[in-house]
């Protein structure tokens, strides 16, 4: 890597909801800082959000999931060697505020400078060799989804599973649960277009595959005897939460299990659990420190168990390295396209935009930014054509 220039490129929030392309300084490592050069970088749903000023933005540059690669390193960071490829650990365990691409600078740029307490608080991670770079954004994301699923086993021991949201998050619970013996795996979406993509790319299977309407409550408790699914895992948006919770009160069994990726959009109760604090049952497990499942009793007198989580730890990022070792074609499958920076605020705009959000042909599910293509570049991402390639 050449870092001799004084600029480098980044994607800027240059208006409410909006990214431009701009130079910005490129600092140097100084005493236990680390320089990294992002090479691919993936749009996470809740970029999105701090774009549409549903999370509160801190930074001007977002982006927390990706791989980079060590560019320059400060005095006293013996740890890492310039040429080393790492991953990130986003989320600060000490301070739930701090957040790479939330409130610091983010990955969206061509050099980042880690500061010395992110890198002595294990924020940057090795990765392990032989995981094809285009992968490394589904590390991060994948290690939240094994924290998720870890907490609800114990409780439930989930075969029969519902996860409510096709989007990143949604399709990488359907493959591990499906990878970990799960006998029925229904993935459930508004979207059509995102389910027939799911179903395309052998995600989920076509009977598994379920749009949301009001019928989805019977049609699941046909599918399961009458008693409802083990575990439900709602993967949707904040704006969707209560909704969504709600429904799934209803398609789980007695005694079976709730998570909740995302947090509510309120903290106010819902009437079918009282005295529960939807949000507050994300918040209790951060970073894979908190293991607190709640037995809870919904208003009608169903017992449930309900848990949620928020980051990953680096026991669970290593586990879904050696998950991506073991098939990293299974999970590039959630890949729907990859894009040049300078084309990414384009793309950015496409995924604000009404869903679904179609764009070459694919909705855009999981979009993977790379930071060394030049020109304006969006393809759909082919992952039998790119293990072809060998690249």
């Amino acid at each position: 890597m050449h870092t001799e220039s004084t600029t480098h490129a980044a994607l800027v929030v240059s208006l409410p909801g909006q990214l431009a392309v701009e130079q910005v300084p490129t600092k140097r490592p100084q005493v236990g800082e680390l320089l990294v050069a992002p090479r691919y970088v993936g749009i996470c749903g809740s970029d999105l959000d701090l774009l549409r000023g549903t999370r509160p933005l801190g930074t001007r540059i977002l982006g927390h999931e990706g791989v980079a690669e060590i560019a320059a390193v400060g005095p006293d960071t013996s740890r890492f060697a310039v040429g080393q490829l790492v991953t990130f650990l986003p989320n600060n365990p000490q301070d739930p505020a701090d957040v790479l691409g939330g409130s610091t600078e983010g990955l969206n740029q061509q050099y980042l400078l880690i500061p010395p307490p992110a890198v002595a608080r294990g924020m940057v991670v090795p990765l392990a060799p032989a995981i094809p770079l285009i992968c490394g954004p589904l590390l991060e994301p994948l290690a939240t989804v094994l924290y998720g699923q870890r907490l609800l086993e114990p409780m439930v021991h989930p075969k029969s599973l519902v996860i409510v949201g096709a989007g990143p998050i949604g399709l990488l619970n359907a493959l591990c649960a499906q990878e970990d013996g799960g006998t029925q795996v229904f993935l459930v979406d508004s979207s059509q277009a995102k389910l027939d993509w799911a179903i395309q790319r052998g995600i989920v299977a076509e009977t598994q595959a379920l749009r949301n309407s009001p019928a989805l409550v019977d049609i699941l408790l046909e599918r399961t005897g009458g008693q409802g699914v083990d575990a439900a895992y709602l993967c949707t948006p904040r704006s969707a939460t209560r909704s969504v919770l709600n429904q799934a009160l209803r398609l789980v069994r007695e005694d079976g299990g709730i998570n909740l990726t995302a947090g509510a959009d309120s903290s106010e109760e819902i009437p079918e659990l009282p005295g529960v604090d939807v949000d507050g049952i994300r918040r209790a497990n951060v970073c894979g420190l908190g293991h607190e499942v709640q037995a809870r009793v919904t208003r009608e007198g169903k017992r449930l168990w309900l848990t949620g989580h928020s980051g990953a730890s680096a026991q669970y990022l290593q586990q879904a390295m050696q998950r991506m070792l073991q098939n990293a074609v299974r999970y590039a499958k959630v890949i729907s396209h990859l894009v040049s920076y300078q084309a990414a605020p384009r793309m950015f705009a496409r995924l604000l935009a009404a869903d679904p959000q179609i764009v070459g042909g694919a909705p855009g599910v999981k979009v993977i930014i790379d930071f060394i293509k030049e020109g304006e570049v969006i393809e759909a991402f082919d992952p039998q054509q790119w293990l072809a390639s060998g690249d």
